[in-house]
């Protein structure tokens, strides 16, 4: 009896999440083996800090990726998101344009792709858009706007601009961007599984119906899931502009299949109402680990891409496995 009782403790405890998590700590950890191994430079502090750099704009783009995942949508938006709020910023702080001050136009900047999740949010709750055409048409039109805005990229050499992208700290010159990426991390973790907003975000996406007759509003959800996930993206990019002290138009073009795919690495369930933000974080470095690792062996962007591609596909039919184990256990 005993015995059974340990079985059936360990089962609720070996849970799905769990066992997705463990898969993609040995995915890392067999990455970072290999590539270690293949070329010494890759563990050197003068490499890793640069790809924590890296990784971390794009992870902050897969946290609202992920949070409108849970509801059961996607946000293709992101990368026009980012790129705009990068081009307001840089056109309001950069003296060759309006030259106003930094905490003005970082205002400006993130007030515009505030308005833009709201209207993704309008889109798809009122309109009744799905959310795949709703985003992808806007992602559409802000790639159109910041062009239009300015045809080159704008550089700004304000450093109040460069602040929160550019700064390090310590004698190991610790990227400050790496440390704000992790507290948002914390946050959403926090919101999501002891606020009574994140537990709104698993019901929409796990059941919408069940979630009106229990007395949630779904839409009104639904509705600032978009905004929080463009904020993010937004807040991203201008992370991004600040970095290269450049404002491109071009910039976050690949955020929205790569944040979609640092969410399902992490075990967010498409259908909605399954995953966690800790998940996006560990397919974050997984998959930008695996493009640094090809990066310092010489390989071209197409066999980074097909990679990526593999180990994605590799990660959702062990999903898949699991998933099927657990439903006959």
């Amino acid at each position: 009896m005993n015995k059974e009782v340990k079985a059936m403790s360990l089962k609720k405890t070996f849970n799905y999440a769990t066992v997705n998590r463990l898969m993609l700590v040995v995915m890392l950890a067999a990455e970072i083996i290999i590539f270690a191994n293949l070329t010494p430079y890759f563990l050197q502090l003068e490499n890793l800090l640069p790809v924590g750099r890296e990784i971390s704009t794009l992870g902050i783009v897969a946290i609202g990726q992920t949070l409108c995942i849970l509801t059961g949508g996607f946000d293709l938006s992101v990368g026009g998101t980012a790129a705009l709020a990068g081009v307001v910023t840089g056109y309001f702080c950069s003296a060759n344009y309006l030259g106003l001050p930094y905490g003005v136009a970082l205002l400006v900047g993130m007030g515009v792709v505030f308005v833009i999740g709201m209207i993704n949010g309008v889109l798809i709750t009122k309109i009744k858009i799905n959310p795949f055409i709703a985003t992808m048409a806007m992602n559409f039109i802000l790639g159109g706007i910041v062009i239009l805005v300015t045809k080159q990229p704008i550089t700004v050499n304000d450093p109040a601009f460069k602040f929160l992208g550019a700064t390090t700290l310590g004698s190991i010159n610790f990227p400050l961007p790496i440390i704000i990426f992790v507290g948002l991390y914390f946050l959403f973790w926090f919101i999501l599984k002891y606020t009574t907003f994140g537990r709104k975000i698993y019901c929409t996406g796990g059941n919408a119906e069940a979630a009106r007759v229990a007395g949630i509003n779904v839409e009104r959800t639904t509705f600032w899931t978009y905004t929080l996930s463009a904020v993010l993206a937004g807040f991203a990019g201008v992370l991004l502009a600040s970095r290269i002290a450049t404002a491109n138009p071009s910039i976050g073009s690949s955020y929205a299949m790569e944040s979609i795919a640092a969410a399902v690495l992490g075990g967010t369930a498409l259908s909605g109402g399954e995953g966690n933000v800790w998940g996006a974080f560990l397919g974050v470095f997984v998959t930008g680990i695996l493009s640094n690792g090809l990066i310092m062996l010489g390989a071209p962007q197409a066999w980074r891409d097909v990679a990526t591609g593999v180990v994605l596909i590799a990660a959702v039919i062990l999903q898949l496995a699991s998933k099927k184990s657990k439903a006959f256990a």
